[in-house]
């Protein structure tokens, strides 16, 4: 168990002047000059899995004097701080400034209230004297004795209700931490003997919301027991902690290295679940969360004429998905899929459209319930962009969310239907009327290439739109993609308008000028009020927890020099002008298997699935 050490209430209350008296004959609280709530301004400090509490009154100014009409008054509060008993307010452990209102008759008074967020906690196995042992000890500087942290990411952006973050660091010789957590409202220390700190689900919830809005700086300080005198301190890393709350939705991803297509709720703290299993590999998933669309080397085998497409439909009785169509079966030969969203062309999901990559290297509509194809123009549509003489590769298609349009990556190589190089991200529009499906002429979004200090990308694919359309994130190599070996060098993301008025190299999010093997970047569903969020597949280190040193070997056998991890990064709304980089370093997305090689998320609606 975690032992706490709480500290107590402080309180400033601020003081009223005049003569106060107490409301007899006078009960109707309009009839005063003004209303004042005393205190104006108080500060209460909450420990962590405590309360705090504050009386107020409400006086009735007439002249110079000063009547207590709290009797007459109810009074409110933002229930995410606290709640009133008549007059007193309780709060909870969570910082901040926040209003009270109260409300006498038809008039109303406000007063501010900020709360401070403090603890200690102390980790199983830490000396109870922890705290002791690092107040007297002296700051000393030697590098080889400060720890380093290595997550999060300093400058990272996170979503408030992510699940607890575990701070991972370099020992350099020391043998008991002190982490501190600061931010405008909340002062937390943690004491721990390990490399790692997590804290409780219910204390980062806590400490989350306090620094909700602003930045979470954490520090590691390091001492040997054997030598107390002397402790080291790193430097602050800052976590921006957002305002935004992400839904509960689903990340549908592939464990490459295992076969499976996993499924795994944001938020959740229990292990994913497999949705499909034998070598299953590139899939999408509907905006409304019920249909998955896969290919499959059939029998291990990834010709093209042995990659079958099938599809997955959700049923919302039984709580379990059924193969709809069977890709073993190779009545669909190809790899990846698209659908279009709800309500276009179809006014409900009791009908949808996939579209599909051939192994021809075009593409074709298919009725995702029968496996039947429809017919279209897309074949001739996709082959031409901007009327381009020769025919080009059509792949990767990823529908917009209002249904009118969709981007693909049209490619230099007319055979290309998995592997690529010299791809371009195009768009067409798409229109259904009459029953005739009708995809206009393909223009370029991007096609020249982009110069880095680290060289040229001239290789663009899979790109995927933002939940409202504006935005389109894709992938940019300076060589092919995927061709042997899959760790290619290069790969990073970057962000066009859809409108195709700017491209942006996303540099915070990949880590600067390096190369960090990034692919597959798809966005939450739905827009949030600070930033877009992408999620993403990197070979970036996590902490110590997953390296190239610790990788599994399954993954390495799968054509990488480490185990692909899933990475959540933050678009900052307020950046989108084209020249400025709107990304921020990423987070871990918690709840997957550090063991395996997580790749290609689709981030979707769950649509009763969890």
């Amino acid at each position: 168990m975690l032992f706490r050490i709480t500290i107590g209430v402080v309180l400033l209350i601020s003081a009223a002047c005049g003569k106060r008296t107490t409301a007899e004959d006078d009960d109707d609280p309009s009839s005063y000059d003004s209303i004042e709530i005393e205190p104006a301004q108080a500060t209460l400090t909450v420990p962590l899995g405590g309360t705090a509490t504050q009386d107020y009154a409400v006086v009735g100014i007439r002249g110079t004097r000063r009547t207590d009409i709290t009797g007459l008054c109810g009074f409110t509060i933002d229930s995410a701080f606290g709640t009133f008993t008549d007059a007193t307010v309780t709060v909870g452990p969570r910082g901040g400034k926040t209003g009270v209102t109260a409300g006498c008759g038809t008039v109303t008074a406000t007063a501010q209230l900020a709360v401070n967020l403090t603890g200690t906690v102390i980790m199983p196995g830490t000396p109870a004297n922890a705290a002791d042992l690092f107040n007297g000890a002296t700051t000393a500087t030697d590098p080889a004795r400060t720890p380093k942290i290595e997550y999060p990411l300093d400058k990272a952006v996170s979503p408030r209700n992510i699940p607890p973050v575990e701070v991972q660091y370099v020992a350099s010789g020391n043998d008991l931490f002190h982490v501190t957590m600061t931010s405008t409202f909340l002062s937390v220390d943690l004491y721990t003997t390990s490399v790692e700190a997590m804290m409780s689900v219910a204390d980062w919830d806590a400490i989350t919301w306090s620094a909700a809005g602003a930045e979470l700086a954490i520090t590691v300080e390091g001492l040997a027991q054997a030598a107390p005198t002397s402790k080291y301190a790193s430097p602050a890393t800052t976590l921006t902690m957002s305002n935004d709350n992400i839904d509960k939705t689903a990340i549908y991803y592939w464990a490459s290295s295992q076969g499976n297509v996993m499924s795994q709720t944001f938020g959740s703290l229990t292990p994913p679940s497999v949705v499909k299993g034998d070598c299953t590999s590139c899939h999408s998933v509907s905006r409304s969360g019920t249909r998955i669309g896969y290919s499959r080397c059939v029998n291990n085998n990834c010709s093209g004429e042995t990659m079958g497409v099938g599809f997955m439909r959700y049923d919302a009785v039984t709580k379990t998905w059924n193969e709809i169509v069977n890709a073993n079966a190779l009545a669909i030969k190809g790899s990846y899929t698209t659908f279009a969203p709800v309500g276009n062309p179809f006014p409900s999901d009791d009908q949808a459209v996939a579209m599909v990559t051939l192994n021809n290297a075009t593409f074709a509509l298919y009725d995702p319930d029968t496996g039947t194809q429809i017919p279209s123009n897309l074949s001739v549509a996709n082959a031409t962009p901007n009327g381009a003489p020769s025919t080009r590769a059509a792949l990767m298609p990823d529908w917009a969310p209002d249904g009118t349009k969709v981007v693909y990556v049209s490619g230099t190589n007319p055979g290309q239907w998995i592997d690529l190089s010299g791809g371009a991200i195009a768009t067409m529009s798409y229109n259904y009327t009459a029953g005739t499906h009708t995809f206009g002429d393909p223009q370029y979004l991007v096609n020249t290439p982009v110069t880095l200090p680290h060289g040229t990308f001239s290789n663009f694919f899979f790109p995927s739109f933002s939940p409202d359309g504006e935005l389109v994130v894709f992938n940019a190599a300076r060589t092919g993609w995927r061709a042997n070996p899959a760790h290619t060098a290069g790969q990073r993301l970057m962000l066009a308008k859809s409108d195709g008025t700017w491209v942006q190299d996303l540099n915070a999010l990949n880590g600067g000028y390096v190369d960090s093997d990034i692919t597959w970047p798809h966005w939450a569903p739905a827009a949030s009020n600070e930033y877009y969020w992408v999620v993403f597949s990197s070979q970036r280190d996590y902490g110590h927890r997953v390296t190239r040193a610790n990788s599994h070997p399954s993954c390495v056998a799968n054509g990488v020099l480490q185990c692909k991890q899933l990475w959540l990064g933050a678009i900052a709304k307020n950046k989108l002008t084209g020249g400025i980089d709107p990304s921020a370093p990423p987070m871990w997305l918690p709840g997957q298997d550090m063991q395996a090689d997580n790749i290609s998320p689709f981030w979707s609606v769950p649509a009763g699935i969890q």
